[in-house]
């Protein structure tokens, strides 16, 4: 019998499991049908069947694409690489575009596939909060407009993308023709966030990206508006500025203004 402390005896089974660590083997009552090692086999494979279920289940999209052995080999590469380290297995996952990225180097999408299908997650799973209308933007006075900054809604990501990963994405969902993976001559901007209980996203042009990420960070509307410069000339900038905000307050994107 072994005489090792409760809490010891737990983490040796931890360890085997997650890492085919052999102490705990000796603990383990065996019978000549099923011995200890099988006993034991059964957690380990439990735990790795219901961890690939979880990476399919948030990336859906990337097992479509690699096709379901390929993925699991990959999910079972990333669980011995990265153990869940979570309450919830949600997150389990975030690490798995890195794995992406050496594994597939010739294949960049494959690792921004993933990246994408994590951000829509995301931003499904994100916190709620109130968007404002455009009345809150109408009861502005004219003079505080320069000082003026806004606060955008939790799930609003914006991703640069090297590759068409997006347009892949939305095939595989759409169950349409697959176009050919290809890496792009420059980045490109794209927009996710959730829209009441749908979760949204868009490319963005080369304005708006650069008056988004000003506004996100806390900048001004006169800033925004310095942003738009580069673009646009100075006398159309401001109705430029007012339509980007019409837009993201008209998306539900933006919950406040100060």
């Amino acid at each position: 019998m072994d005489t090792r402390p409760l809490l010891e005896l737990q983490r040796d089974f931890q360890r085997h499991v997650m890492h085919g660590h052999e102490r705990i083997i000796d603990a383990v009552v065996g019978t000549d049908r099923v011995p200890s090692t099988l006993r034991l086999a059964i957690y380990s494979e439990a735990y790795r069947l219901r961890l690939t279920d979880a990476l399919a289940s948030t990336l859906p999209r990337l097992q479509q694409l690699l096709g379901k052995d390929e993925f699991e080999a990959l999910a079972r590469e990333y669980i011995d690489l990265s153990p869940s380290c979570y309450p919830s297995i949600r997150w389990f996952g975030d690490r798995l575009p890195q794995l992406l990225r050496r594994s597939f180097p010739e294949a960049p999408w494959l690792e921004e596939l993933a990246s994408w299908e994590w951000a829509i997650a995301a931003a499904f799973d994100g916190a709620n909060a109130e968007p404002i209308g455009a009345d809150a933007l109408a009861a502005v006075p004219p003079e505080d407009w320069p000082a003026l900054r806004f606060q955008f809604h939790p799930t609003v990501q914006c991703l640069q993308m090297r590759t068409n990963a997006p347009v892949l994405f939305k095939a595989l969902t759409t169950e349409t023709e697959l176009p050919e993976a290809v890496t792009l001559d420059e980045l490109q901007p794209w927009l996710v966030w959730r829209e009441q209980l749908k979760t949204q996203f868009r490319s963005l042009t080369a304005d708006e990206n650069a008056a988004l990420e000003v506004a996100r960070s806390g900048g001004t509307f006169e800033a925004l508006c310095d942003s738009l410069c580069d673009w646009h000339k100075v006398d159309a900038v401001p109705a430029q500025a007012a339509s980007l905000l019409k837009r993201w307050v008209a998306d539900q994107m933006i919950i406040g203004v100060s």
